[in-house]
């Protein structure tokens, strides 16, 4: 790989990471903050997306149309679909898929029902949990909903914003990419709102510690 494109969820993961490059610059391209630089030998650049999967699409695109990345990895926020998911927990988002997808148009356009993220890549990450993840433009925080992705896809570990997004530009564009996910909160359970505010005490160094640590197999 020459150069991998870093999507992260917030601007204190941004800084936080920035502040480990080496040779940095930055440019602002479709109101998005891009830095890059070296880390461990490898040219990055890295940005925040911006919630939705259309803001995940587009943030896609320039990493690999501009800026000439031949690898994505995104690392974001999801909420927990599997009780057995506790918070913080990283999730390796083996297969991505829409959760609010029409399936007959899906198929119809010839669009995988689920899109993969790089073997190659996954497996660098054996400590964590793999498997599904879901991502559609709602914001999932009642139980219904909870229940409604559950109905469709039961085998999902988490449900977010971007994932499905990210993965379908990638596939389009022949370029290998990985979804990592935290667990930020389990919808639909009692304290559901506590919990996600007493996430984001430390979810950004947690983030970025990984994120570091990934880049170093590479």
């Amino acid at each position: 790989m020459k150069k991998i494109g870093i999507i992260i969820a917030m601007d204190k993961e941004l800084e936080l990471f920035a502040a480990d490059l080496e040779n940095c610059s930055e440019q602002i391209l479709h109101q998005r903050r891009f830095i890059e630089g070296e880390i461990s030998g490898k040219k990055i650049v890295v940005v925040v997306s911006g919630i939705g999967k259309v803001n995940a699409a587009l943030c896609t695109a320039d990493l690999i149309n501009y800026f000439k990345a031949d690898t994505i990895i995104n690392i974001g926020i999801s909420g927990g679909l599997d009780s057995s998911l506790k918070i913080g927990d990283f999730v390796v988002g083996d297969n991505l898929a829409y959760h609010d997808f029409d399936t007959g148009a899906e198929i119809a356009q010839d669009i995988p029902d689920s899109f993969q993220s790089s073997p190659q890549l996954t497996k660098l990450l054996p400590d964590n949990r793999h498997g599904l993840l879901c991502c559609g433009d709602q914001f999932i925080a009642d139980e219904s909903s909870l229940k409604a992705i559950k109905n469709k896809f039961s085998e999902a570990l988490a449900v977010d914003m971007e994932s499905a997004a990210i993965a379908h530009t990638c596939w389009l564009h022949n370029i290998p990419m990985l979804s990592v996910r935290q667990i930020s909160d389990t919808p639909g359970i009692e304290h559901h709102t506590e919990q996600y505010e007493y996430f984001w005490k430390n979810a950004s160094n947690h983030s970025v510690a990984l994120l570091t640590q990934l880049l170093k197999k590479l």
